[in-house]
């Protein structure tokens, strides 16, 4: 099937009958693509013990706005038919805390789930107005486990979802937010709120001429320098007011990371726009693009419990859209996954063609020929859509088959024939 645009495409580019702004069709090829890496996260998610949770699109406003991190402005509001206000989920993780706080409270821990799906969030553009948008995230929630070693097996499991994608010259950033908030403890609440946010946007300038206390401009410039490799930066960090165990779990996360091959690079500046993170905060970075991005978040549980129970989590979450930018196409984004085409040669052969082609496809995905072409026509159509195999059939049942001829590659040394 060609999902190249053509003439349709561009009517449909200037009429009212495409998708709202943020939104598009996603064509079959498109589809094959996501499904395939899909299927990749999935087989690495339960390789670590993860199931998968599917949690509504819609959520209460409030369930949405509990952790503190989302504002109001930020989410795709409409009213049911009882007058509560509803909210299109625009991440996962609160709604997959809330259903493990409600209806999987007592059950045994730690939870450990995935999940696959869509989200919305209104954006604020420059001019202050905002735009919709949808995403697709894939990622897990490792709820019950506290501790630097269920950090560990959060950030391997991202590293395995990275390999098996096929991304190799990726960066971990890794940072604590437990750690940095000791450090701005000493900065004065008025200055503080300047001094977080200017750290958010790595702004030196502002922090160098903003009107702050000298006490406040330097630990702020302080945290915007500790970012390097675990070697550089682990030594300073030591040299500062933080909690020693604190650091002892930073540098044994760090080691076992970098046991595993694991590029890292610490960066107490990491200050994630979810502010009900409590612990590590972490982004998978490729070329200057975030790929993945997480971290933990003990407090969260609580908001949800009924019994206001306390229990700890952490997870990550992986951006299918930037990963599919970013991995070369491979033939099999050509391919329909079709591996046989049956044409009946005649009107008598095709109950024949039609008992063929269900026997066949007990075991593989086949094709059957609908319409009235010719057989030039028809191999045409399969190697347009990269179908290795043609079955004819003729009357009396008997069929042959023959490979799909494709056109070979021009030689790259300029030589048309044989040596």
């Amino acid at each position: 099937m060609d999902d190249r645009p053509g003439g349709a495409d561009l009517l449909w580019e200037t009429s009212s009958l495409r998708p709202p702004t943020g939104a598009r069709d996603f064509l079959p090829r498109e589809v094959q693509r996501r499904e395939r890496l899909e299927a990749q996260l999935t087989q690495v998610f339960r390789r670590y013990g993860y199931q998968r949770i599917i949690t509504p699109t819609l959520e209460p406003l409030e369930t949405l706005l509990a952790g503190g991190s989302i504002r109001a402005e930020a989410v795709l509001q409409l009213r049911d038919g009882e007058g509560t206000m509803l909210g299109l989920r625009p991440e996962f993780t609160a709604s997959i805390v809330r259903a493990a706080a409600t209806r999987l409270a007592s059950g045994p821990l730690p939870l450990r789930l995935y999940y696959h799906g869509n989200v919305f969030r209104n954006s604020r553009r420059e001019e202050g107005s905002y735009s919709s948008q949808e995403f697709f995230q894939s990622g897990v929630e490792l709820i019950g486990a506290g501790g630097w070693l269920a950090d560990a097996e959060i950030l391997l499991l991202l590293a395995d979802c990275v390999r098996a994608v096929g991304l190799s010259n990726w960066t971990l950033l890794l940072g604590d937010v437990s750690l940095t908030e000791s450090l701005l403890n000493s900065v004065t609440p008025k200055a503080q709120a300047a001094v977080r946010r200017a750290i958010a946007q790595l702004d030196y300038v502002y922090l160098e001429a903003a009107p702050l206390p000298e006490a406040a401009r330097q630990i702020g410039l302080q945290i915007l320098g500790l970012r390097g490799q675990p070697e550089q930066v682990l030594p300073q960090l030591a040299q500062l007011p933080v909690s020693p165990e604190r650091l002892r779990d930073l540098r044994q996360l760090c080691q076992i990371l970098e046991a595993q091959q694991v590029r890292v690079v610490l960066d107490l500046s990491l200050l994630q726009t979810l502010a009900y993170y409590t612990g590590i905060v972490f982004q998978a970075v490729v070329g200057g693009e975030i790929i993945a991005l997480g971290g933990r978040y003990d407090r969260l549980y609580a908001l949800y419990s009924p019994q206001q129970l306390e229990q700890p989590g952490i997870g990550f979450t992986l951006l299918p859209d930037t990963l599919l930018r970013l991995l070369p196409p491979t033939p099999q984004d050509e391919a329909t996954g079709c591996k046989r085409l049956v044409v009946p040669l005649v009107p008598a052969g095709i109950p024949a063609a039609l008992a063929l082609a269900a026997r066949w496809r007990e075991s593989e995905a086949v094709e059957l020929e609908l319409l009235d072409r010719t057989p030039e026509e028809i191999e045409a159509y399969a190697r347009q859509c990269r179908i290795p195999e043609i079955a004819w059939v003729q009357a009396d049942g008997s069929y042959h088959i023959s490979p799909v001829k494709y056109p070979e590659p021009p030689d790259p040394t300029g030589h048309c024939g044989p040596r």
